[in-house]
């Protein structure tokens, strides 16, 4: 597996405008269709006596809870990235912090991704984690394996139950934006994956595809800064 990263000057550029992007559609997310329930999921995920119920608790060595030097170990193990190979960027308006890598065949054939380790305002430990595929991971992405990422990620998932409320397959959440999957382990803990801008205008898949796969541990309730009631 080849491994990237970078921290400074243009790179660090592109790296603060990517998370800006990602945090904004995410935070757009949370208030559009967080766990509601989705008509015409493909199957019942609180059935099925084979199935073993999913656990939701972080993204490979790198556990919801975590220190941020607990990350960092983390990412050492799992892709051999010491910290000055790891951005760092403090989210001004939520007061969070996240860990950047850059990371190259995630899934065999997936092409670039960028991972995003996020640590709470309060607690200052993991607690959200995003993968992201093309644009604008990369300017001229390769659609098809987007495409094909988002399909075996989908069936990766679809192997365990979740709770029924909140689960999605495939569901539609408007024009070029599908949720793939969308799934919460008994604890409330979530999985996400959307898929954006899936086709261009003759039907096939496009330059400006995007995928983004999230692990959330409280995705109800996010260790972000808020205003409190009174203060203004």
């Amino acid at each position: 597996m080849m491994v990237f990263a970078f921290t400074t000057g243009e790179h660090g550029d592109v790296w603060m405008n990517l998370f800006k992007k990602v945090m904004l559609f995410t935070l757009i997310l949370f208030g559009m269709v967080v766990f509601s329930t989705m008509a015409g999921a493909a199957k019942n995920p609180d059935t099925g006596a084979s199935q073993e119920w999913a656990a939701i608790d972080g993204f490979r060595s790198a556990r919801f809870g975590y220190k941020e030097s607990d990350v960092l170990r983390a990412i050492k193990k799992d892709f051999s990235i010491n910290k000055n190979g790891v951005s760092r960027v403090v989210n001004q308006q939520e007061k969070t912090v996240t860990l950047g890598i850059d990371v190259k065949d995630l899934l065999a054939g997936s092409g670039l991704s960028k991972i995003f380790y996020i640590l709470g305002y309060k607690s200052k430990r993991l607690i959200h984690v995003s993968v992201i595929w093309g644009r604008p991971v990369q300017k001229k992405p390769n659609a098809e394996a987007v495409v094909s990422t988002a399909n075996q990620l989908r069936n990766y998932f679809a192997q365990k139950k979740y709770q029924k409320n909140g689960f999605a397959l495939n569901a539609q959440l408007g024009e070029g934006v599908i949720l793939v999957f969308q799934g919460k382990d008994k604890k409330g803990r979530a999985a996400r994956l959307l898929l954006s801008n899936p086709k261009n205008k003759d039907g096939e898949a496009g330059e400006n595809i995007s995928l983004t796969l999230s692990y959330i541990e409280k995705p109800e309730d996010p260790d972000v800064f808020k205003i409190k009631d009174g203060d203004f």
